[in-house]
């Protein structure tokens, strides 16, 4: 049980420190896709330039094979899903686990989880994080993140979510080279693609597919942070100070789980916003399975109360099961320490 620590306990997180290369990058990934858990981290150091550690990220993140001809061109040492990946086990020496509270400010800690609802055959939610250090001419962290819930009535929502969460951690790994444009436009562009995307496999396949989609980067250097989000649907992103629950997100809905657009079925518009996430702060990230049980008072109490990211995620999780939530229920707390 996550329940508040004692005071001889730690939350312990994993870290990075910059290699004696010129250029490297480290990072990790968790995430809960149609309920399966999976935990990737690493670090990696490209012979030429980052574009070949960034193909080897999308190969993971999209549960493809790497292939010799992207690992050779790069030292690295890779932990996925219980499995080594190692080209120099000297990497490990770069990864460090810390008590989160000797990280205060310096770091984004963030964790998802998520349970099948009571009524439900298979969970149509996924939500995933992807957070990564790049070192070289300057130290820059990245932080992409996604939650995502299918879309029941339209039989594919697990394919949909699952999918959409995965290519866009994958696609917005693109945009990394490219922080000093329009994100806000990036992002849409990005999630057009993959509706589009899910609109030929629904043809393919002779299905109907949507999911709800709340997602986006966080850019960290030095003492600022700022993440910019694109939503659609009636999934929620909510800022959490130490005084405030502030929702971002509107909801695309007519209540009673009527949505008004989703990814791959059918888009009016693509919301987004963009806000600095200062020391102490959480973006909270959920699907309705907690919200339409779980008020936005209650969802700050919770934050303040387990203070944890992986605690929060399971807290919340929990009071929407005990609340009487029968859907899918997920929750993705980012913090700021």
């Amino acid at each position: 049980m996550f329940n508040k620590l004692t005071p001889k306990e730690r939350y312990r997180v994993l870290v990075t420190t910059c290699t004696n290369y010129a250029e490297s990058l480290a990072f990790t990934y968790k995430a809960y896709l149609n309920g399966y858990p999976t935990l990737s981290y690493g670090v990696l150091v490209p012979h030429e330039d980052t574009n070949t550690a960034l193909a080897v990220l999308r190969r993971l993140l999209l549960n493809m094979p790497i292939g010799n001809e992207l690992l050779i061109n790069s030292h690295h040492y890779i932990w996925h899903n219980n499995v080594e990946i190692v080209s120099s086990k000297q990497l490990r020496k770069y990864l460090h686990v810390v008590d989160a509270e000797v990280t205060s400010g310096k770091v984004i800690i963030a964790s998802p989880y998520s349970i099948k609802g009571a009524n439900k055959e298979r969970n149509e939610d996924s939500a995933g994080i992807l957070s990564i250090k790049y070192c070289g001419d300057t130290i820059t962290l990245f932080h992409i993140f996604a939650i995502a819930d299918g879309v029941s009535s339209l039989h594919g929502g697990d394919y949909a979510s699952s999918f959409s969460v995965r290519s866009f951690i994958s696609g917005a790994l693109s945009l990394i080279n490219t922080v000093n444009t329009d994100l806000k436009a990036n992002l849409k562009e990005l999630l057009m693609r993959i509706h589009m995307e899910l609109q030929d496999y629904a043809e393919k396949n002779n299905v109907n597919v949507g999911t709800t989609f709340t997602g986006g980067i966080i850019i960290q250097r030095d003492n600022a942070a700022t993440a910019t989000i694109a939503h659609i649907g009636d999934s929620r992103a909510y800022k959490i100070t130490s005084n405030t629950v502030s929702r971002l997100t509107t909801d695309h809905s007519l209540g009673g789980h009527v949505i008004t657009q989703a990814l791959g079925y059918v888009i009016k518009n693509i919301d987004t916003y963009e806000t600095m996430i200062g020391r102490n702060t959480y973006l909270v990230l959920t699907t309705d399975g907690v919200t339409d049980v779980v008020t936005d008072d209650t969802i700050g109490r919770i934050v303040h109360e387990y203070r944890y990211p992986r605690h929060i995620s399971w807290a919340l999780v929990s009071a929407a099961e005990k609340l009487g939530s029968k859907d899918d229920t997920t929750a993705l707390t980012i913090w700021r320490t």
